[in-house]
């Protein structure tokens, strides 16, 4: 069949290769799109910046008989999922261009960047205030000062990262600081002398009150909500759970000693109505305040007084549970039918090379 039969024709953006790779990605999650696209009558391929031509785009399709990628010439697609991992190769003009040339001629392109976690609690707070930790954006030693003089401890958190990259914990007692790396290095600093430090979180940083979430075997816990577009509201598709190695691991990624547990054994804590209303409430404000919006995680941690939302990030890493992944799978094909309704006439035409 031609692809110019296929629909919808969905093009995954990724970033360019290197160190022998053709593009930079998760390539078993795309192979399974393509997958799925494929049994449903459509067509999935990979491509980078560089692929795309005045009239066609050269992008990546997977042959299961060579077991390997190959390049394929490909019309334009009818829908853009985003997941280039690099904020840098999103800043650059190639990129801004491309976008809003996409946009311009009305094809569907989500997620349009990473998320900047500020920006993101300031959109939240105006509807979802009070599942928010208290926050505020340091500019120097003396905001820390000022956030724990009313509090003992607080997270230190990059604006523009992910994953548990680059987070610290800070206590405060009488005389001296203690900071906490995401490796578990623990310093004390005086508090006379702290100010004079030279540490990253003096710029580019918020702070966030820590919260005091419940555990599981005297282990701290959170919840992976991942949620997707369907029709006109957000749905939660699926809820992981992640166990800190310890009680003192700033993070519970399991790339830092976390490990996986299963929701139903903590099912019984939360409410899925009111994880359900967070989520939808969210995607609204997310949509309303920065575009096309097609999924989106929560790291979500479970109090006394009910959830709490830690962070939201705009691109998803594939679940570990494969019964997450394989719906998530099902659902962004849906959304991709969905968002590409009415666009196939507006990509190019032209006979495939």
């Amino acid at each position: 069949m031609s692809l110019l039969l296929c629909r919808p024709i969905v093009g995954i953006l990724t970033g360019e290769g290197g160190q022998g790779k053709i593009f930079h990605g998760d390539g078993t999650y795309f192979k399974s799109l393509q997958r799925k696209m494929k049994a449903i009558g459509g067509f999935c391929y990979v491509f980078t910046l560089s692929g795309v031509k005045d009239r066609h785009v050269e992008g990546f399709a997977f042959s299961m008989k060579k077991q390997q990628w190959a390049k394929v010439s490909c019309p334009y697609p009818d829908v853009i999922y985003n997941r280039i991992a690099s904020r840098d190769e999103e800043s650059r003009e190639h990129f801004q261009l491309f976008k809003e040339q996409l946009i311009s001629a009305q094809i569907p392109f989500f997620n349009p960047f990473f998320f900047d976690k500020w920006k993101v609690h300031q959109v939240l707070s105006k509807s979802l205030h009070s599942y928010l930790p208290y926050t505020e954006k340091v500019h120097s030693a003396l905001d820390i000062k000022s956030f724990l003089s009313s509090r003992s401890c607080a997270y230190l958190k990059p604006l523009r990262s992910s994953q548990g990259k680059g987070i610290y914990r800070i206590r405060s007692s009488v005389h001296h600081y203690e900071v906490t790396s995401v490796d578990g290095t623990c310093e004390f600093f005086d508090k006379q002398v702290f100010a004079a430090k030279k540490f990253p979180f003096f710029d580019g940083y918020l702070m966030q009150e820590e919260m005091a979430a419940n555990t599981f075997n005297h282990k701290k816990y959170d919840l992976r909500l991942l949620a997707l577009l369907s029709g006109n509201d957000f749905l939660i598709c699926g809820i992981g759970v992640r166990l800190a190695a310890n009680n003192q691991t700033l993070t519970t990624h399991v790339r830092n000693g976390g490990s996986i547990l299963s929701f139903e054994s903590v099912a019984d804590r939360v409410s899925m109505e009111e994880l359900q209303l967070i989520v939808k409430t969210a995607g609204r404000e997310l949509v309303t305040h920065f575009g096309q919006i097609g999924e989106f995680s929560m790291d979500i941690g479970v109090t006394e007084n009910g959830p709490v939302i830690y962070e939201v990030n705009s691109k998803p890493m594939s679940f570990d549970e494969s019964h997450i992944q394989t719906h998530r799978i099902d659902k962004l094909s849906d959304l991709f039918l969905q968002l590409s309704a009415g666009t196939s006439s507006l990509r190019s035409q032209l006979p495939l090379r």
